[in-house]
């Protein structure tokens, strides 16, 4: 079967749903519209799908590849307008013996999948209702995450729901939102990836699309939220909301100080000299036993600082023979220099930077780099692991003194109860140098 696809181009009454992508494109329940017909198209035994895209078509050809993640072969078609269905049908029209165009063939992608009764992008208030009553069809045979844990209220993977958080069906929560205590979601809540919604806030019959920052007492009703723009799906008005601490896209909310304070580097400084006996009996065993006192790492710098599309680098060192907070001993150091803070995320290496894969787990690197992170007051291992990259992502959205300083007391319980010294003459493996350098791009 064959079959093909008009994407919709210009629609004034939701022209506010097209600043960021192509309609076709437009995230409907955590996927882009368009993704829905193909697979409802595959479901139909569908093997060539023909796409006229007349709004940013690369956009498109990117998302959707060859299509062989569908087993289907997709061919996009750029065009200058949005071709009518007859138009269409009349130009691709041949023999009957090619199958090819039959009546139901040709769709104009404005409605979702066996909802024409419910046009998307007529209005604001349609496609609302349209998003609201897929939401029981969003969870298809082929995605992975969403679950249904009460009727009516979906949630997808990682999402992190306080328990005192009040959820009213139907709502839809997407992968990795957090939701906090006493929050207020649903009736009619859609709240998709990323999100991150904060105490005592309230979102009820509107969308919050993905990478939002939703502030404490905040009022989310009859609106559709995206970054700081709040626009209301009854009377199509909007606003820009210019207070990152009660709207905002995650990755603008405003940070602590990337550098740490001239008491913060005095303290540091008679940390690292309270210490350095035990540090100097760590590096005379390493060296009777032929080992490097100490190793070199490379560390990402937080881009806010400069340029977003800029990775800025800088060195610190670890005694190779201590472990626990010994370990970072030669850090404190870096603390005085201004490199890191007390309390952030724990750097990352050029090649773990390039691994983060979504915008929730890049959030890792918006929040300054830091002698102590919040794994560590949790007992996470030093690493790059799923645990370490939640705990971070949350600490770059929730950052502050209370959060810095239930740190500082769990870590410094933490260190008073480990031993700093490794039994074993095992030589940790040396850092490969293709891990060190950071990839160029082509």
């Amino acid at each position: 079967m064959k079959a093909l696809l008009i994407c919709p181009g210009e629609r004034p009454g939701a022209s506010h749903l097209a600043t960021a992508t192509p309609l076709a494109a437009a995230p409907v329940l955590g996927r882009p519209l368009i993704e829905y017909w193909i697979e409802d198209l595959v479901a139909r035994r569908a093997t060539q799908v023909t796409i006229l895209a007349c709004d940013r078509p690369g956009t498109l050809r990117r998302l959707l590849g060859d299509g062989s993640r569908w087993g289907i072969q997709i061919e996009l078609v750029p065009t200058p307008r949005e071709p009518g269905v007859d138009e269409t049908r009349a130009k691709y029209r041949t023999t009957e013996a090619d199958g090819w165009l039959a009546e139901a063939d040709v769709t104009v992608i404005d409605h979702l999948p066996g909802r024409a009764d419910l046009p998307l992008f007529d209005s604001y208030a349609g496609w609302f209702a349209a998003v609201r009553a897929w939401i029981p069809h969003a969870a298809t045979a082929g995605r992975v995450g969403p679950r249904e844990t009460s009727p009516g209220i979906w949630v997808g993977l990682r999402a992190e729901i306080a328990p005192s958080a009040r959820l009213a069906a139907p709502c839809w929560i997407g992968d990795f939102v957090q939701i906090g205590p006493d929050a207020e979601i649903g009736p009619g809540a859609i709240i998709d990836a990323g999100v991150v919604v904060e105490r005592a806030a309230r979102v009820r019959e509107s969308v919050v699309e993905s990478d939002t920052y939703v502030g404490e007492f905040v009022l989310v009703q009859n609106s559709i939220a995206r970054g700081s723009l709040l626009l209301n799906w009854q009377t199509g008005s909007s606003v820009d909301v210019p207070d990152a601490f009660l709207l905002s896209h995650v990755g603008t909310r405003r940070r602590s100080a990337a550098r740490p304070s001239l008491p913060g580097r005095l303290a540091a400084l008679v940390a690292l000299l309270a210490m350095t006996p035990f540090a100097l009996l760590v590096i005379v065993w390493s060296l009777l036993r032929g080992d490097s006192p100490w190793q070199l790492r490379l560390g990402v710098r937080c881009p806010c600082r400069r340029r977003r599309d800029a990775t800025e680098t800088f060195a610190y060192y670890e005694l190779t023979g201590a472990r626990n907070w010994l370990r970072r001993w030669p850090q404190f150091w870096s603390v005085v220099r201004g490199d890191l803070t007390w309390v952030g995320n724990r750097p990352l290496r050029p090649t773990q930077a390039l691994n983060l894969s979504n915008d929730f787990e890049r959030l890792w690197l918006t929040a300054p780099v830091g002698l102590i992170s919040l794994a560590d007051a949790h007992g996470c291992p030093d690493g790059f692991s799923a645990d370490a990259c939640a705990h971070a992502s949350y600490y770059a959205v929730n950052a502050g003194w209370r959060l810095n300083s239930f740190i500082l007391s769990r870590a410094l319980l933490r260190a008073a109860m480990a031993w700093p010294i490794w039994g074993s003459r095992r030589r940790e493996a040396a850092v490969p140098l293709h891990e060190l350098v950071p990839k160029q791009e082509i």
